[in-house]
């Protein structure tokens, strides 16, 4: 049998029992089943891409966390142990992962220094401050846009099959990181797109604002409004930090965990 892509949201009750044969249960082992139905649910975030990039960051954290507690199994281990060189390609995603994460991390810091700036330039009604924060802004969404490239890589990468012959626990963690690049893609895609205003290209937000290096001052009304804006997008941002470095660490966790399992008894 050979590990394939399947579609989002195909998952079976069926499928869980298969993939549980190699643990000792006559039952789904409740920790497959969970993180079964975790990859499920990411799958079906990715396919919609409703809820937000904070959502989506979630559903992730969860699957990865879910992959630790079967990381954790003495049957989860033995089996992995026998799986060398699918480990290793399993390995290797979760690399290029770890360093997109990491790359991430770096761009949501720079966006949210970028848009403190442009509240202070609001305040200020200083117009050059405001437009130097966006270029640092458009900046920062073309890594992005890189970032999103590197996920359609690996996802083609992914569709290499793997060997889960009569190994069902290799199958589910390899399915782990082909649904984490899948709403990686989807994440940091949704943040590429991101601009102070999410109503108007990032270009025309500071005639929005009515802010120009020539201007004395915003009207009052349209300052407010501006900072009530870019408020959210800081807290919307910071919110993606703190998913982001949960992801991160859980990542860094997992390689640690598959490289400790492949380590010889």
């Amino acid at each position: 049998m050979h590990l394939a892509m399947r579609p989002a949201g195909k998952t079976t009750a069926a499928t869980a029992h298969a993939r549980s044969a190699s643990l000792p249960h006559e039952h789904p082992h409740p920790i497959m089943a969970h993180l079964d139905d975790s990859i499920r649910t990411l799958r079906s975030w990715s396919a919609r891409a409703t809820g937000g990039q904070s959502s989506g960051i979630a559903l992730v954290d969860a699957v990865l966390a879910a992959l630790g507690e079967l990381l954790a199994l003495p049957q989860a281990v033995a089996a992995l142990h026998t799986a060398t060189a699918a480990c290793d390609q399993i390995l290797e995603r979760i690399l290029v992962l770890a360093d997109a994460y990491g790359t991430f991390l770096s761009a949501l810091v720079t966006l949210k220094q970028s848009v403190a700036e442009q509240q202070v330039g609001t305040r200020r009604g200083d117009g050059m401050m405001v437009a130097a924060s966006l270029r640092v802004h458009r900046r920062t969404e073309k890594e992005l846009c890189r970032l999103v490239t590197m996920m359609r890589h690996a996802a083609r990468g992914t569709l290499r099959p793997l060997d889960t012959t009569n190994n069902e626990v290799i199958g589910i963690v390899a399915d782990v990181a082909v649904a984490t690049v899948e709403a990686s893609e989807t994440i940091f895609m949704e943040c590429a797109a991101m601009s102070p205003d999410m109503q108007v290209p990032s270009n025309k937000w500071l005639a929005r604002l009515s802010v120009r290096p020539s201007a004395k001052k915003a009207a009052p009304e349209t300052a407010m409004v501006a900072l009530e804006r870019l408020e959210k997008l800081e807290e919307s941002i910071g919110g993606l930090e703190t998913g982001s470095e949960k992801v991160f660490r859980r990542l860094l966790q997992s390689r640690v965990s598959l490289l400790n399992i492949l380590t010889p008894f």
